[in-house]
């Protein structure tokens, strides 16, 4: 019998541990929290949108380079990403190491909708420019590395 408590994660082929009903409940949130630890060890957290299928493979979320996140992961690239479980009040969180996608392939996954969603009074600080080649946008990588549940976000 094959022991399948453990699962090989995607391109890092780190070995991380599988959690009953985390597949799933990372497949009905449109909506997950990252957070970062900035250099001087304050963490924050903040909702990122959800366009992964799996837990177990390298996630990416689209953002803006001039960001809080983006310099937190610069200076420390240990992140954690948190969703809700099924069972009420518990948290899923999966601690990985972040990394910036280089300048070609964000031109390459970019589509111009990904940030759309960015509230009124934000949008004179990240102007929403549909032109190519969005330069003053990023994607954060995050290779999964260890998943654990708990009582918090």
């Amino acid at each position: 019998m094959i022991d399948t408590s453990f699962i090989k994660c995607g391109l890092t082929g780190l070995i991380m541990n599988k959690l009953e009903g985390m597949q799933e409940a990372f497949n009905e949130s449109k909506q997950v929290f990252l957070t970062t630890t900035n250099k001087e060890g304050e963490t924050r957290r903040r909702p990122m949108t959800n366009y992964n299928e799996s837990p177990y493979e390298p996630m990416w979320f689209p953002s803006f380079k001039e960001t809080q996140k983006i310099r937190d992961i610069e200076a420390n690239p240990e992140v954690e990403i948190s969703f809700h479980a099924e069972e009420t009040r518990k948290w899923y969180k999966i601690k990985g190491k972040a990394r910036l996608a280089p300048f070609e392939e964000v031109q390459k996954i970019w589509k111009w909708w990904f940030l759309e969603w960015v509230p009124e009074e934000e949008r004179s600080k990240h102007e929403l420019r549909y032109d190519n080649p969005f330069t003053d946008r990023s994607i954060i990588w995050v290779d999964p590395m260890e998943a654990t549940i708990s009582d918090t976000k």
